[in-house]
């Protein structure tokens, strides 16, 4: 997959996440705002997505990296975070930007263990209303 097309999909997958139908509200679990800070080799990650995937089963929560490390999560809506319980975390970054030109070198590689739920060591637990996670990448 080409990192132009890996853009493509993660802003497809982040509009699919966020919207709802009708009647989407039967199915709706309680959630808890998520926000916090990634860092990756002891630096801010500065671009990317953050996706927490239920490890029971339910709608996953994405949010964007900022410049800053930031994220905040949404599952059915803007900004409504993750759903209630443990959730298996993947950190997606593309090295290129949507000109085709590359990101800055300073920008940290994400390990290959993170691109997957399969394979992701990061397992994080969403257990309140309001929840600040730090992501470490090793």
């Amino acid at each position: 997959m080409t990192c132009r097309h890996l853009q493509r999909v993660l802003g497809l997958l982040l509009i699919l996440s966020v919207g709802t139908g009708c009647g989407a509200n039967a199915d709706r679990k309680p959630t808890g705002q998520v926000e916090g800070k990634v860092v990756c080799q002891n630096q801010d990650l500065k671009t990317g997505t953050v996706m927490f995937f239920p490890v029971d089963g339910g709608k996953h929560a994405v949010g964007m990296i900022g410049q800053d490390g930031n994220y905040s999560l949404s599952t059915y809506e803007t900004g409504d975070g993750a759903i209630l319980g443990k959730h298996k975390v993947v950190v997606l970054v593309s090295y290129e930007n949507p000109d085709g030109s590359t990101v800055p070198d300073d920008v940290p590689r994400v390990p290959d263990k993170y691109l997957s739920k399969e394979t992701t060591p990061l397992v994080v637990d969403v257990n309140s209303e309001r929840n600040s996670i730090l992501l470490d990448l090793e």
